[in-house]
């Protein structure tokens, strides 16, 4: 049986080790004003990243190439950052990583539209801005994948920063949870994605502020 867990804090997300567990969501929410913040950002200051990092290399290495598209220090972006930290330290934890591969994405296309499971023991995913990942359940999954852009649902999707472990094909466990990225293109929105994974032959080479 797939379990789909939610939970209330940080702590929580570490039940993805439960044997059953495909899917664990904390749903949280982020302060009003770094929300109107992120989202009245100039779309061409967003930042579209991939870094490789151990966890207490995350902010030395990812202050500079924030300042680099124009966010330079203030409190909305040291939040933004102290954020990511703190999600990269959880999911290094969780993954027993020393490295975490990190993808800050500016996506304004239909990225990963199709879909599927992901190739990977665990990825965390949240998303600071825009439409958030779409999901089905076990029920439903063989007929997502085999009908695509033509299934009608039932689809589930994440709250607006919600963060969510799934576990993937490699995970051993029920192969995964079927999810897509929301189809986005021509629509105007602009999505601003973190997605966090453990170090593979496909990551960046390691930064060199880790």
């Amino acid at each position: 049986m797939q379990e789909i867990e939610t939970c209330d804090s940080r702590k929580g997300l570490n039940a993805i080790k439960k044997p059953g567990a495909e899917l664990v969501i904390w749903q949280r929410s982020l302060p009003i004003g770094f929300r109107k913040w992120i989202d009245r950002t100039e779309v061409s200051m967003l930042p579209n990243l991939r870094i490789l990092v151990q966890p207490d290399a995350l902010r030395p290495a990812l202050e500079p190439l924030l300042d680099e598209c124009g966010l330079s220090a203030n409190e909305m972006c040291n939040l933004l950052i102290d954020d990511i930290e703190s999600l990269v330290s959880t999911f290094a934890d969780v993954t027993r990583s020393e490295f975490v591969d990190v993808r800050l994405e500016r996506i304004d296309h239909d990225a990963c539209r199709k879909f599927h499971r992901d190739n990977v023991e665990a990825r965390l995913v949240t998303t600071y801005r825009g439409p958030t990942t779409q999901w089905v359940e076990m029920a439903y999954a063989e007929t997502a994948l085999r009908e695509q852009k033509l299934f009608g649902g039932p689809l589930k999707h994440l709250a607006s920063n919600d963060v969510a472990i799934f576990k993937g094909s490699c995970a051993g466990s029920n192969n995964g949870v079927v999810h897509r990225s929301p189809p986005i293109e021509g629509t105007g929105h602009t999505r601003l994605f973190l997605c966090l994974n453990k170090k593979t032959i496909v990551s960046p080479p390691q930064h060199a502020d880790a």
